[in-house]
């Protein structure tokens, strides 16, 4: 197996932890490192949306709400 066809099979489940090799492993920590922070051009994207009241966010209580109308409560 290539180290393409196992990168392209880990998220799929068909790759056992104990099949990853050491580069395997340096591999995905590095990728869920990468995936677990937003980049600046995400965070920027975000931003704008919340500004032009766009966005969706969650209430104290746990409700969806928009930047639009206020929560019923």
């Amino acid at each position: 197996m290539t180290t393409y066809e196992r990168k392209t099979t880990m998220p799929a489940n068909d790759l056992s932890p104990q099949e990853m090799t050491p580069k395997d492993e340096i591999w995905l920590n590095a990728f869920v490192e990468t995936m677990s922070k937003p980049s600046a051009r995400e965070v920027a994207f975000f931003a704008h949306r919340r500004a032009l009241r766009l966005g969706v966010g969650l209430s104290k209580e746990g409700m969806l709400v928009s930047g639009q109308c206020e929560p019923k409560g």
